[in-house]
Parts: C-alpha cells; sequence; structure tokens
C-alpha cells in the first residue's frame, strides 16, 4: 500500500460500511473518532478565540505584549507539531492522541482565567505544546483513514473543526463578556472527553503496522516539499490570525457591540466549515493544487476587506470570505504531502509542519508591532500581500500530481 501504509486491519475494514452523512460511519470507528478529535480540537480552539478580547481587557496589556505572548505559543506550537512524529513513534499514535485531549481543558481554563500577563503566558505556552501535539497528531491519523477510505473525507475531518469553532466563538464571546467562562470551559470539556471516549475505543496500532515517523532522511528535505509546507504556513498565519485578532479588531471597531466581537471568529470558521463540507466533492473532478490556488486568491481578498477598516459588518464580511477561501488550503495541502512517495503520512505531515515554521513563527510578534504602530486593520493588509505571495510560490514550485494520483482505485491515494 502507499506511502508504506499496510492493509487495513479488522478493525478498520469496515469504516466503509454503515455510513452515516458525509461519509462519516457509524458507531465506534476510526473515522468517527477522528471526527470527534477535530470536533473537540475546534470547539476549544473557538472558545479561546471569542473570549480572548475579555482576557486581554481584564489584565490590561496592549497588542504589541499580546503578540509576544502569541509568538511564544506559536513556536511551542510548531515544535510541538513538528516532534509529534516521533512521539507517536515512540508512544503510540493513539497515547499521544489521548494525552493531547486530556490536556487541553485544564489548559483553556487557565487560559480563560487568566489575572495577569505572566499567567496568560504560561497558559498559552501550553496551549501551544498540547495543542500543536494534538493537530500533528490528529492531521497524520486523518490523512491514513482517508487513505483507507473509499473516496476522500480528509476535507470533513477539518469542516467538523471549523463549525465547533464558530459554534466555539460565538458562545465563548458572549460567555466571556458575561463572567460566565467556566460554563464554556466545562462544555469544552465535555467534548474532549467525549473525543477521548472515542479514540481510546477505535484507534488501534495492529501489530506489524509502522507508527508515524518523524522528519528523518533525505525526501522530507526536497524543495517541492518544503515549498508546500511554506505555503501551508501562510495560510495557517491567516487562519491563526483571525481567531486571535478578529474579536479584538472588532471591538475596537464598534465598541457598543463589545458583546458580539467573537462573531467575527465564528462567521469566519462557519464559512470555512461550509465550504469544507463540500470540497471534498470538488476533489474528485478538481486536483489538490488547483483549488489551493484558487483558495488563495479569494482569501486574499477577504484579507484586504478586513484591512480596509469600514466597521464592524464589512470586517466580520471580509472574516467570512477568509473562512471560505482558507477553507480548501489546510486539508488539500496536507493530503498532497501525505501521499508524497515513500513518506509516512505522519513523516510527510511533521515536514510540512517543520516548514512552515519561517512564516508563523514570527506571525504574531510582527502583528502586534504592526498594529501597534498602524493599526490592526494595516497588519490584516499585510497578511493579504502574505496570501498572494503564497499563491505564486505554489504555481512555481509545488507539481501539480497526475490527475489520477487524486485518489487511486478503491480509494488509496498513491
Amino acid at each position: 500500500m502507499a506511502d508504506g501504509l499496510p492493509s487495513p486491519s479488522p478493525r478498520s475494514r469496515g469504516e466503509g460500511k454503515g455510513e452515516g452523512r458525509f461519509g462519516l460511519a457509524r458507531g465506534s470507528s476510526p473515522r468517527r473518532a477522528i471526527a470527534a478529535t477535530f470536533g473537540a480540537f475546534g470547539l476549544n480552539g473557538g472558545v479561546w478565540a471569542g473570549a480572548s478580547a475579555v482576557v486581554i481587557a481584564r489584565i490590561g496589556i496592549d497588542a504589541f505584549q499580546f503578540g509576544v505572548a502569541l509568538t511564544l505559543m506559536t513556536a511551542l506550537y510548531l515544535a510541538a507539531m513538528s516532534a509529534a512524529g516521533s512521539v507517536a513513534a515512540r508512544f503510540g499514535i493513539r497515547r499521544t492522541l489521548l494525552a493531547a485531549l486530556l490536556a487541553m481543558g485544564p489548559v483553556l481554563a487557565l487560559l480563560l482565567g487568566a489575572r495577569t500577563g505572566l499567567w496568560l503566558a504560561v497558559a498559552l505556552a501550553l496551549f501551544g505544546v498540547f495543542g500543536g501535539l494534538l493537530d500533528s497528531a490528529m492531521n497524520a491519523e486523518g490523512a491514513r483513514v482517508e487513505q483507507r477510505s473509499a473516496k476522500p473525507i480528509f476535507a470533513q475531518f477539518h469542516a467538523f473543526a471549523s463549525g465547533t469553532t464558530a459554534a466555539g466563538a460565538a458562545l465563548g464571546g458572549w460567555l466571556a463578556f458575561h463572567s460566565l467562562g467556566w460554563i464554556a470551559v466545562f462544555l469544552v470539556e465535555a467534548g474532549l472527553l467525549a473525543a477521548a471516549v472515542a479514540v481510546a475505543r477505535a484507534i488501534s496500532e495492529p501489530p506489524g503496522e509502522p507508527r508515524v515517523g518523524g522528519m528523518s532522511g533525505p525526501r522530507v528535505l526536497e524543495s517541492g516539499l518544503a515549498m508546500l509546507g511554506l505555503a501551508i504556513g501562510v495560510s495557517i498565519v491567516c487562519e491563526t490570525s483571525a481567531l486571535a485578532w478578529a474579536a479584538l479588531l472588532l471591538r475596537h471597531a464598534a465598541p457598543s457591540l463589545a458583546a458580539y466581537a467573537g462573531l467575527g471568529a465564528a462567521f469566519f470558521a462557519a464559512f470555512q466549515c461550509a465550504m469544507r463540507f463540500g470540497i471534498d466533492r470538488l476533489r474528485r473532478r478538481v486536483s489538490d493544487r488547483a483549488l489551493m490556488l484558487g483558495s488563495y486568491a479569494v482569501a486574499a481578498f477577504g484579507l484586504a476587506l478586513v484591512g480596509a477598516d469600514l466597521g464592524f459588518a464589512p470586517s466580520a464580511a471580509g472574516f467570512s470570505i477568509l473562512g471560505a477561501g482558507t477553507g480548501a488550503i489546510v486539508p488539500c495541502g496536507f493530503s498532497l504531502a501525505a501521499r508524497r512517495p515513500g513518506l509516512s503520512a505522519g513523516a510527510a505531515i511533521s515536514a510540512v509542519s517543520f516548514f512552515g515554521l519561517l512564516p508563523r513563527a514570527p506571525a504574531p510578534l510582527l502583528t502586534g508591532f504592526v498594529a501597534d504602530a498602524l493599526s490592526l486593520s494595516s497588519a490584516f493588509f499585510g497578511l493579504a500581500a502574505l496570501m498572494l505571495v503564497a499563491l505564486v510560490a505554489v504555481v512555481f514550485f509545488v507539481p501539480a500530481a497526475p490527475r489520477a494520483a487524486q485518489l487511486a482505485p478503491g480509494g488509496v491515494a498513491p
């Protein structure tokens, strides 16, 4: 089987049977467990995105200081993503997923309860470590589940994450504004525990199946994979910027609507969710690379609209367009990486995560600096330009896979 993956285990062979809506299997299955993991991950991040403006206002830090804390979080997040392959190789993908899922709830409680800048920085650092570990592990396992499926489903996992991010951002912002953040933490913890139970029941590593590998060997250093990682990193910069800064931007744009500042992140994630639920159908007819190119153009337009600083409603619309534009980039990019000949899905995704360090690591600090020196909307104009640079990079440096490689017979990506 491609990417060094063996034939599906007995538990995995029945994945195509009894499928529910969106191709997700009913009952306990790896597909359902990974969908639940993506959903819990999105809910956790969405609650923080919606509540962050309230926490920042309570502590009294400025945009640059918040940017410094986000930079620390991002560096640790990326380090954890890059190391996830090695962690899973030693402890197994199941244990890695369980450890990260069980840690995220207490970390969110620390974030929402922050009372000082140092407290917030420590909580964000922990969020980076466990969030990065969970992000990489669930994407690697999601890519492997797709490879065993009869049709493309990877983007649907990301759609679940986007949908729960939207709900979490809207709910988290409102609850935090009314000093009810503990309710949001309780709901997130319930989702994380449910996902952990599903993973414990459904995810297994049969004897003889190679575990997710770390970054090793010359194949991970090829220029195409490096450029793909950089391009995906740019998209994630814009996604995380929307989630981290949208509430603050809308709060400044319309102070009288501060209770609804979480809607920027909510609209972004909701439109991203809607796009991702339809992406896998498009992937049967259009190449992943072509979808990525169109998505970069749409996302750049949404960022430019946010940067125009035309008020609450136009900025919220810009975040919606950005969500629709970024919907295909990460799942299509990770799927392209996971199909690289001679590499396991985990090793390839760890590699693109590593190469995504260059645009992602300095982004929060630079955004905070530009926001203090000029304005937050100006920083979003800069992100629009960065998206166009990524588009050009994909055009010239990421080769188009043969049409037959989009999905091989039997649903196995070559």
